[in-house]
């Protein structure tokens, strides 16, 4: 079977534009890739601060559990909606070891030194008037 030249033209675009599909298709695969990758460290990050429900949602990210996604955000919507009591939970270990990061620099421990001072000069009682 001889080929003409319009019929090697078809066949040559066909292959450049299956090669330009497939390098499109791999750069989509590697920014889903990247995203998930990051959201992998930010749910180690988020951890390692101290925070409990809030890495699970990004893990599930990471792995591509969309359904396991709505049900985490479900559960951290309505743990954040039960009272400020809930949310002083889950916020209480993250303040303590972001505050112990703070104390560990001297300009950390001067702004925790200054705020201080801040307070209990609000706090402190007003002199007495004659």
């Amino acid at each position: 079977m001889a080929f003409t030249l319009s019929n090697l033209i078809i066949i040559a675009l066909i292959g450049v534009c299956a090669w330009l599909a497939g390098k499109w298709l791999f750069k989509k695969d590697t920014e889903v890739e990247n995203r998930r990758r990051a959201a992998g460290r930010l749910a180690a990050k988020l951890s390692e601060i101290g925070f409990k429900d809030l890495p699970e949602f990004f893990i599930d990210y990471s792995v591509g559990d969309y359904s396991g996604m709505a049900h985490t955000l479900a559960a951290i919507a309505q743990k954040m909606m039960s009272g400020e009591k809930a949310i002083l939970a889950e916020l209480d270990d993250v303040f303590l070891k972001l505050l112990s990061i703070k104390l560990n620099s001297g300009e950390g421990r001067h702004l925790v030194a200054t705020k201080l001072a801040e307070i209990e000069k609000l706090l402190a009682p007003a002199p007495a008037k004659e």
